[in-house]
């Protein structure tokens, strides 16, 4: 199991692995002057993941709608929200967010750090996107290294690999520092909370 470094060296960005696996292989550095992200230094907590929210969302269909009444199409993630996470056939839409977007079930929330395609992990400049378990979004905790990732968005298409995870104990439990890569996703798992490392190809 992966554990997180205290350090926020560009050299130690990521949680250190197992032998058995080697860490993202370095790329060249990227144009532009870094900026600190929101997961350098602990500085913004993580979303509470823990306790289960009532979705009272007039998007979704009543249980008791008539029966004469056709129901809503239900909108893609594209249309949503025009940036789309998708793993293996699964997919959603993201949203740039806080705890109510997070508690309203309809989307994986980009919680922390710069644009999507813009991010750094070497220089701690990483897009945190994040969902409650119960929501759907349970697969983020606990992607299995090597799982492919990608999100599309209005600016293009990117891609990520999954080189690790990390499971603390307790749900929602505070994620400051637990922020790396270049992205990460988090989310529940039981009683403890996930955190899915990428880097992008």
């Amino acid at each position: 199991m992966a554990t997180p470094s205290a350090s926020t060296t560009p050299s130690r960005s990521a949680p250190s692995v197992s032998a058995s696996l080697a860490p993202p292989v370095r790329r060249a550095p990227r144009s532009g002057t870094p900026r600190p992200s929101a997961s350098a230094g602990g500085r913004v907590p993580g979303p509470d993941l823990s306790s289960r929210v009532p979705v009272t969302s007039s998007s979704r269909p009543a249980a008791s709608a008539p029966a004469s009444k056709v129901p809503e199409a239900p909108k893609t993630p594209e249309a949503a929200t025009g940036t789309t996470i998708r793993i293996g056939t699964w997919s959603a839409g993201v949203i740039r967010g806080g705890q109510d977007e997070v508690d309203a079930c309809q989307d994986a929330v980009q919680w922390a750090g710069p644009n999507i395609g813009t991010e750094d992990g070497y220089a701690m400049r990483t897009v945190v996107i994040v969902g409650h378990d119960y929501c759907g979004f349970d697969l983020f905790a606990t992607l299995r290294v090597g799982t492919r990732v990608t999100i599309g968005t209005p600016r293009g298409t990117w891609s990520y690999t999954v080189y690790a995870h990390y499971v603390t104990p307790g749900r929602g439990a505070p994620a400051a520092g637990l922020y790396w890569g270049d992205l990460t996703l988090q989310s529940c798992v039981g009683p403890d909370t996930g955190f899915s490392y990428l880097v992008r190809d």
